[in-house]
């Protein structure tokens, strides 16, 4: 795989996935041959991760965010803000 990193401070809920790759290709031919796409993802400090969040690999979670319970992080969310949602969205800034 790439890489996960986490900063301190970081409140995590259960049933939290944090993935940096596919697990595999979507094509028959080559599904079998490896993990897929890999990105690193990144949480910063003092970032709370709401029961069942999911973030999907090349993800930046800035100092101070939250993310709410359910959600599918598929993209950055800046620091200091809410993001919740399938796919999460900023709700609003902290």
């Amino acid at each position: 795989m790439t890489e996960i990193t986490v900063g301190d401070l970081l409140l995590c809920g259960d049933h939290v996935n944090i993935m940096d790759a596919d697990f595999h290709d979507l094509s028959p031919e080559t599904r079998f041959r490896g993990h897929g796409q890999t990105r690193p993802v990144h949480i910063g400090n003092n970032v709370w991760l709401g029961s069942s969040v999911t973030i999907l690999k090349g993800v930046t979670i800035g100092d101070g965010a939250v993310i709410a319970a359910g959600s599918v992080v598929t993209r950055d969310v800046p620091a200091r803000t809410l993001a919740a949602g399938v796919p999460a969205e900023v709700i609003r800034t902290l």
